[in-house]
């Protein structure tokens, strides 16, 4: 009896450990963006042509043309403000919505927003979750890499996904309606360069 006893703890104490030994989705992304960084491997390319490191300059130019070629206009879901164009790989006509953040001239940082052109939410044509599953496979597609999934720490707000390929992190949330995702575009490996 005393026997079992010490094996029904043994078996508690070790289940606890391995509880307390499983790491989050966050500390495994920690993780992986080290090992990502310390691996040197350089994603640089955003979408449609855009890149990390591309000048002020450049931006506008590109954009310009792209413009002229019926392929950029300004306006969007989003922001108007911002820059849309058609995107391809997703289960219904989409667009994304963006701009860049500029450090010391150059891309460092891209806002974007995708979304279904003439969805309509009301009809049950689509799940509040479909954009979202459907910009992860995108994500996937383009990039490679590796998704995590990090809970919110406050109650109201979504869990965010964090797409990682090299120094690329990409942060995705859905806004509050379902009919947006927001991505946020980070350079990893130019923002550890200007904090030095």
């Amino acid at each position: 009896m005393r026997l079992k006893t010490i094996r029904v703890w043994i078996i508690f104490i070790g289940m606890v450990c391995l509880a307390s030994c499983k790491k989050s989705d966050a500390e495994r992304y920690v993780a992986f963006e080290k090992e990502q960084l310390q691996k040197g491997v350089v994603q640089d390319s955003l979408f449609l042509g855009l890149y990390f490191g591309m000048s002020k300059k450049e931006f506008r130019e590109y954009c310009f043309e792209k413009n002229i070629q019926k392929q950029f206009w300004q306006g969007g879901r989003k922001n108007t403000a911002w820059v849309e164009s058609k995107i391809e790989g997703m289960e219904y006509p989409a667009a994304i919505n963006f701009y860049p953040s500029f450090t010391n001239d150059t891309i460092t940082e891209m806002n974007a927003s995708i979304y279904y052109n003439g969805a309509t939410y009301k009809d049950g044509t689509f799940e509040s979750d479909s954009l979202l599953l459907d910009v992860l496979q995108l994500m996937d597609h383009w990039y490679g890499g590796k998704t995590f999934k990090v809970k919110s720490p406050v109650f109201y707000k979504n869990d965010v996904h964090v797409h990682l390929k090299g120094n690329c992190r990409i942060t995705i949330s859905p806004d509050m309606s379902g009919q947006l995702v927001n991505l946020w575009y980070y350079d990893l490996k130019r923002a550890e360069k200007h904090k030095s």
